[in-house]
């Protein structure tokens, strides 16, 4: 890596993980963000649905110990995991590409991706499961770079790193398989200094997790929590797409993006077959893609799960870039290093739009919470508790408002809009029969248009002489 190359990475750090550190204290906090919030504070019921990622609920129970319950304690472990994320990005970048551009498109798709980066400042297992996945791919490319010279230390980093994905998200489960899978072939195949020792400890590190998260997700299916997802895989592939350009509804032809990347990854295929080494860190980056998207099928066909979208799909953005990047990188012709520098740079300018501080694009519907229960908080001036009702979706972030900044109203639950509280948070997917009565309430915030949130206030009637 060049000297401009390595400039551009720590310049890029720097832009991204300030933009992270302060979406971490701007960015009210989110439904599900809200429901760790709750697990946090001990709620059972809540900690046995698929909203508990069981690495992410340890770290923030650790830091708000510390920090205390506001959102960027709750965040600050995902918040940190971006330092791994790019940690590893940059010893891929400078172990196994050799060309700048290969290089750049490194950076500039996965750092400079809004959507990614939304998840590094939110108290979700996300951000942890791809920051871990990435420091296992490096680990795995390494095996696949030395042969018999790797060390039992990059198997064991390379199974812990796994392991701590899987614990951070349970939706890269098959990555865990495929990976170790990866990783105990090496061993057999190549025999490196103690492998015997490394093999042992390897199956035994990797057999006790994916016990206790196979047993989880039969408990979670067996209790319907593995209801997000698509019954088509073609969804999971637009759902990248749409989602890298920070659109979560898509947009007009995406198929012609989505042939494109089609044919791309035919075209690194190919030249990955052509070298006809199956131990290499392309290779081992095209199967494990590869295999992934095979078990995703199995999967559904054998046991009608779901495919992966959005969120849930986030760790196979550097699976899938590396597969293509790894393999394409030798190629010398100049229309190749031209096209990378070309569409990174695009890429990245496009993205900019998407950069805010407000807002995420997949819990878009929840941005103007905090500044409606700031509001509230303002507007009373008395000091008795007030009432509040609201649809569903707002209820754990009005709680946990009213809790952490103190807003004087009771707590809310989930049934339904009553208008009889004095202050009434109404999204359009109430479905109510008749708005609010204008000669009771008037509306003191609307954000029908960015979020669909409507406050409305029931003023005090004043008496008369």
């Amino acid at each position: 890596m060049n000297r401009s190359i390595q400039l551009i990475y720590y310049l890029g750090f720097l832009f991204a993980f300030s933009y992270i550190i302060v979406r971490g204290f701007t960015v009210g906090i989110t439904h599900d963000e809200a429901l760790t919030y709750k697990i946090i504070q001990g709620d059972e019921i809540l900690k046995g649905t698929a909203n508990h990622h069981w690495l992410n609920t340890q770290l923030s129970t650790l830091s708000t110990q510390l920090f205390g319950f506001k959102e960027f304690a709750l965040r600050l472990p995902n918040i940190l995991s971006f330092g791994v994320f790019w940690f590893f990005l940059f010893r891929i970048s400078i172990n196994f590409l050799k060309s700048s551009a290969a290089q750049l498109t490194l950076l500039l798709l996965l750092c400079g991706n809004p959507f990614i980066l939304d998840f590094f400042s939110l108290c979700r297992g996300y951000g942890l499961s791809i920051a871990f996945v990435t420091a296992s791919l490096f680990y795995l490319f390494k095996i696949a770079a030395l042969k018999k010279d790797s060390k039992p230390i990059h198997s064991l980093l390379g199974t812990c790193f796994s392991i701590l994905a899987l614990s951070a998200n349970l939706n890269t489960l098959n990555y865990f398989l495929v990976a170790q899978t990866l990783i105990l072939l090496s061993l057999v195949v190549y025999r490196p200094k103690r492998y015997l020792l490394t093999l042992s400890l390897v199956i035994l590190f990797s057999g006790i997790p994916l016990y206790f998260s196979l047993d989880h997700l039969f408990f979670l299916k067996d209790h319907d929590e593995l209801y997000f997802g698509t019954e088509n895989i073609q969804t999971t592939i637009d759902g990248l797409i749409c989602s890298g350009f920070y659109s979560i509804n898509g947009f007009k032809n995406v198929e012609i993006l989505r042939y494109l990347l089609y044919a791309l990854l035919l075209f690194a295929g190919f030249l990955m077959i052509r070298k006809k080494q199956l131990f290499t860190p392309g290779s081992y980056a095209f199967i494990t893609m590869i295999s992934i998207f095979v078990a995703l099928i199995t999967e559904h066909f054998l046991f009608d799960s779901l495919y992966p979208i959005n969120r849930s799909s986030l760790y196979l953005y550097p699976i899938i870039l590396l597969a293509f990047l790894l393999n394409i990188d030798e190629l010398k012709w100049k229309v190749v290093r031209i096209s990378l520098y070309t569409s990174s740079v695009l890429f990245l300018l496009c993205s900019l739009l998407a950069f805010n501080f407000e807002r995420t694009m997949t819990w878009a519907e929840d941005q103007h919470v905090k500044e409606v229960m700031l509001l509230i908080k303002n507007n009373i001036k008395d000091d008795s508790i007030h009432t509040a009702e609201c649809t569903w979706i707002y209820e754990p972030m009005i709680n946990y408002y009213r809790v952490e900044y103190q807003v004087p109203i009771q707590q809310v639950f989930r049934d339904g809009i009553k208008c009889e509280a004095e202050y009434l948070l109404i999204h359009p997917s109430e479905n109510l029969s008749s708005p609010p009565d204008k000669k009771i309430y008037r509306i003191l915030l609307c954000h029908i248009r960015e979020c669909g949130l409507c406050l409305y206030w029931k003023a005090p009637v004043i008496a008369t002489n």
